[in-house]
């Protein structure tokens, strides 16, 4: 069903069919005690874009903390300093991730990468080829993320790429340093899932309208091909050109940005 008629549908229900309707698309905290503007909510991000937030970690105790834009703004500085900002918290769609607050570049200042692995279908990758159905649907960016580094550790493929240059730069990413900010970061990120991306392209101008105000607009998602962690063969593997949303195949040497994303699990306010 497309989401905007679930939206629709959704909000034509009465409170008890709408506590049904959300708890079988995945919002299972949603119960008879949840108040009506927080199912209004859940409908909101069951059909579109909920709200965007500025991910941070707590120096105090490196605990992830999300801030609106307006109330990062009006916190003063020494609040501010308490917390180290790491990227874009999503929620959209029945799902929630953080975005990274900018690309991965490497030691030497590259920033694209290889997929790596060519020739070799990776086992436990489930690859999405002619007919792509469900690909569009896929959010486990970790477990991919997880297997396409154990397999190709140290490998070198019959082209000559070592590893899984994109999959090793989106797990090695830091979003702050022990030596530069205080604290270090642990969170775990990961080469993103193709739907984490289309939903990353579908809401690239809302997005980088608050990586611009809270990085800098050279830290934007720009409009360029973004590796995701899903195969296409063992040849080629999915991303998607950020310019328009656009989605193909392309081959496991070609070189495309990586923007790495962190898992949230919960699915409450």
């Amino acid at each position: 069903m497309d989401k905007n008629n679930a939206n629709a549908m959704l909000l034509r229900l009465n409170k008890q069919d709408q506590i049904s309707a959300l708890q079988s698309i995945g919002f299972t905290v949603v119960n008879e005690n949840t108040p009506a503007s927080d199912i209004a909510k859940y409908i909101r991000w069951a059909g579109g874009l909920l709200d965007l937030s500025l991910a941070t970690l707590r120096i105090e105790d490196g605990r992830q903390v999300f801030f609106t834009a307006s109330e990062w703004n009006s916190m003063s500085a020494n609040n501010r300093s308490k917390y180290i900002r790491i990227g874009i918290r999503l929620r959209a769609e029945c799902r929630q991730f953080i975005i990274a607050k900018s690309d991965c570049i490497d030691a030497g200042g590259a920033k694209t990468f290889k997929w790596g692995g060519y020739g070799i279908d990776i086992r436990g990758l489930k690859n999405y080829g002619n007919g792509n159905q469900g690909l569009y649907d896929t959010f486990d960016g970790k477990e991919n993320t997880d297997v396409i580094i154990e397999t190709l550790a140290g490998v070198r493929d019959s082209l000559g790429t070592v590893g899984a240059p994109a999959a090793e730069a989106a797990r090695a990413y830091r979003g702050c340093t022990l030596e530069s900010d205080g604290i270090e970061d642990t969170t775990v990120w990961n080469l993103s899932a193709q739907g984490e991306l289309m939903l990353m392209a579908k809401y690239k101008l809302q997005i980088n309208e608050l990586i611009t105000s809270m990085f800098g607009s050279q830290n934007i998602i720009t409009t360029d091909w973004y590796w995701s962690s899903i195969e296409y063969d063992s040849a080629s593997a999915w991303g998607v050109y950020m310019s328009g949303g656009g989605v193909a195949a392309g081959n496991k040497t070609s070189a495309g940005r990586v923007r790495p994303v962190s898992a949230i699990d919960s699915l409450s306010l």
